[in-house]
């Protein structure tokens, strides 16, 4: 098959597709002393733990404490990264990741809630690092681990009129994602196809605060403010990826990935070498 195709079909097929964590091969690909430079695009479907958000309801006469139980229906998370990469030596490299991310979110409180609500969060910063280590070498086989970790934090805020109230709604959610992955990477002359096995951890904490006028402009009514945890719904998963040579020190990678639950992955990104 003439690799350009190859390369085309696998942008396409990666920009239609809801993905969570982009890796690449799990082996190092660069030189002592090299580095790359690219982009990646991933895009994330991942269930979620129920959480309980705790706090506390506040009036002009009293201070209530609150506790709400709340089940997601996903949360999705698109990254769009710069990475740099550099070869501490020829089986050892790290890079950085910077760029935006845009997650979105359904949930429901249990057991009062009969409807999802969609919660769309503003673009902001995100950032990551990772770093690769070939641990075996084999006439067309590598053998390798990466880690790959992100950080986000992000919010959204909604107003709306109810009954002749002003609600002020916000949501704020700071996260990390810990990725592990082990596997080989094999040259198939012009390309290489990499896979095997890995460990993700997702720790967040969500804050919501609602707060309630009479009406616009109005005397305040209360404040109701809860924090929890979120949680991925399972840890363990496997991947499978394809790298591909486009011309001299350029490449183009994509990859799919899933848990046994309703996660799954699938990402792309191109780098150049020099």
């Amino acid at each position: 098959m003439d690799k350009r195709f190859l390369v085309v079909g696998l942008v396409i097929v990666s920009l239609c597709a809801n993905v969570f964590a982009f890796v690449g091969p799990p082996t190092a690909g660069l030189n002592k002393g090299q580095w790359s430079a690219g982009f990646d695009y991933s895009q994330s479907k991942q269930g979620l733990d129920k959480t309980t958000l705790e706090g506390t309801y506040f009036n002009l006469t009293t201070t209530v404490p609150t506790s709400d139980k709340v089940k997601f229906d996903y949360l999705k998370a698109q990254r769009y990264y710069g990475t740099i990469g550099y070869g501490i030596d020829d089986s050892w490299e790290l890079n950085v990741s910077l760029g935006i991310a845009n997650v979105k979110s359904a949930y429901k409180v249990v057991p009062d809630d009969t409807e999802w609500t969609d919660r769309n969060f503003e673009n902001d910063f995100a950032w990551g690092w990772g770093t690769k280590i070939t641990f075996a070498k084999q006439d067309k086989v590598n053998w390798g681990a990466a880690v790959q970790m992100n950080w986000l934090d992000t919010g959204v805020s909604v107003d709306t009129h109810e009954g002749g109230h002003l609600y002020k709604r916000t949501m704020n959610l700071s996260s990390y994602d810990l990725l592990v992955a082990v596997g080989p990477t094999v040259d198939m002359d012009g390309w290489k196809l990499y896979g095997g096995p890995f460990y993700y951890y997702l720790n967040g904490d969500l804050d919501s605060k609602v707060v309630r006028y009479a009406s616009v402009g109005g005397a305040l009514q209360f404040i109701d403010k809860e924090s929890g945890d979120i949680r991925a719904k399972d840890n363990f998963g496997g991947f499978i990826g394809a790298q591909v040579d486009i011309a001299q020190n350029c490449s183009a990678t994509v990859e799919f990935g899933s848990t046994f639950s309703d996660t799954w992955s699938l990402g792309t990104g191109i780098t150049f070498k020099f």
